[in-house]
């Protein structure tokens, strides 16, 4: 089941969900300007939050280049391969990213391990925002 909005009835100030399921004291949000608006924000924090995971993951890879595990150029030739991914993640569009992510080839520090981690990832975000 997916997500909707709802919006706590008989409020001057209605505190606004978005859950798999009514709760009581709210009704479903179905006016197509306000389930734009609110889309708009849930995008606006799905990009916000794929620009910090994007920033932890570049941290990583730069303290793993520091600490030797990884060459400048294997780093390089990683952040070429999943440039596509990454851009997804900025953008917010984490369905397409976890797409993207199952369908990418495996190539150099790009290991299965690495893709697990980052399917992982997005599926526990997706799970918990989707």
């Amino acid at each position: 089941m997916s997500r909707k909005f709802y919006k706590e009835d008989n409020e001057v100030l209605p505190a606004i969900i978005y859950v798999e399921e009514i709760q009581d004291g709210f009704t479903e949000i179905t006016n197509e300007t306000e389930l734009k608006r609110l889309y708009i924000g849930l995008y606006k924090q799905r990009q916000v939050d794929g620009l910090n995971y994007f920033e932890d993951f570049r941290a990583g890879l730069m303290m793993d280049i520091l600490s030797g595990l990884y060459t400048i150029p294997q780093v390089f030739e990683l952040e070429n391969h999943i440039k596509n991914l990454q851009s997804e993640l900025i953008a917010g569009s984490w369905l397409t990213a976890q797409s993207t992510n199952s369908n990418l080839p495996l190539l150099g520090i790009y290991t299965q391990v690495f893709k697990d981690e980052i399917g992982n990832y997005i599926n526990n975000y997706i799970i918990n925002n989707y």
